[in-house]
């Protein structure tokens, strides 16, 4: 995915993980990715790592809603890209609010039933570490209907499309890769070389992790050194792996759920101390 900085319109830039169990979130992730936390308000707190912002926990919207990681995306008017959601058959979930002394957000569902979030950026473009072991590296739009996806998400925020492989797509904002679409169930290719030398995504599915349920949604992908050793320690926190892990051309991947039912997929990556020896 893009690096730090000023995120452009549609890349998945930042990723909120809503759990009824905020302090164990924190226990869990904090073991999982090294992540440290600093709170924000009575039940919310930043994740950081290496003192960069990577992602944020707080409560759900209802008490009865699962836990569950929402992928947002970056726009440069909130209220510009609601109205385009709108008229592109999507609904606004919550309304945009201010985040004091980083920006604006939003809550979404598209056509396909999928939530996602809308980020404009304020003294915050979102996440400061991407693409390394214990950072978000790649976002993933799953449905049983990728054609009405691509559509929408083509009218909402301009992506292109690279030409489908297997049902699945790659989706370019400005140019560049921002994340991938496509149906949920089947093989997916989720990642590309970004010609930098930098792997993202991973492939899920029928040659690797598999998506877990049908219905529509976004997948996040948090990097990991070693994804056999993430996934025994996941499960030893009290995790699930779900498929995997296996070997995928962008590292080898699992699809696993948290303690509190929250689903990601862990994928490896080179650290910063590899890519310097390299």
């Amino acid at each position: 995915m893009p690096k730090p900085g000023r995120y452009h319109e549609g890349v998945p830039c930042w990723v909120v993980l809503t759990t009824p169990d905020g302090p164990g979130a924190q226990r869990f992730y904090g073991a999982l990715f090294d992540w440290e936390f600093v709170p924000t308000g009575p039940a919310e707190a930043v994740a950081t790592r290496y003192g960069a912002q990577v992602a944020a926990v707080g409560p759900p919207p209802a008490p009865a809603l699962p836990a569950g990681w929402t992928t947002h995306l970056a726009c440069a008017d909130l209220r510009r890209t609601a109205t385009l959601i709108r008229a592109a058959d999507g609904r606004i979930t919550r309304e945009p609010y201010e985040v004091p002394d980083q920006g604006r957000a939003a809550l979404a569902v598209d056509p396909l039933g999928a939530n996602f979030g809308l980020w404009q950026a304020g003294a915050i473009d979102g996440a400061g570490l991407v693409d390394e072991p214990g950072a978000l590296t790649w976002n993933e739009h799953l449905s049983p209907a990728p054609d009405a996806a691509r559509a929408f998400y083509r009218r909402v925020f301009g992506y292109t499309y690279d030409r489908p492989r297997a049902g699945h797509t790659l989706a370019r904002a400005g140019g560049l890769p921002a994340c991938s679409l496509g149906p949920s169930g089947g093989g997916t290719d989720t990642g590309t070389d970004t010609g930098t030398g930098t792997r993202t995504g991973t492939r899920t599915g029928t040659d690797g992790p598999a998506s877990a349920g049908g219905g529509a949604r976004w997948l996040a992908h948090f990097g990991t050194a070693d994804t056999d050793r993430a996934a025994d320690l996941l499960r030893a926190l009290g995790g699930t792996v779900l498929t995997g892990p296996a070997p995928t051309p962008y590292g080898r991947a699992a699809l696993v759920r948290d303690d509190a039912g929250a689903v990601f997929v862990l994928v490896a990556v080179p650290s910063r101390e590899s890519a310097r020896a390299a």
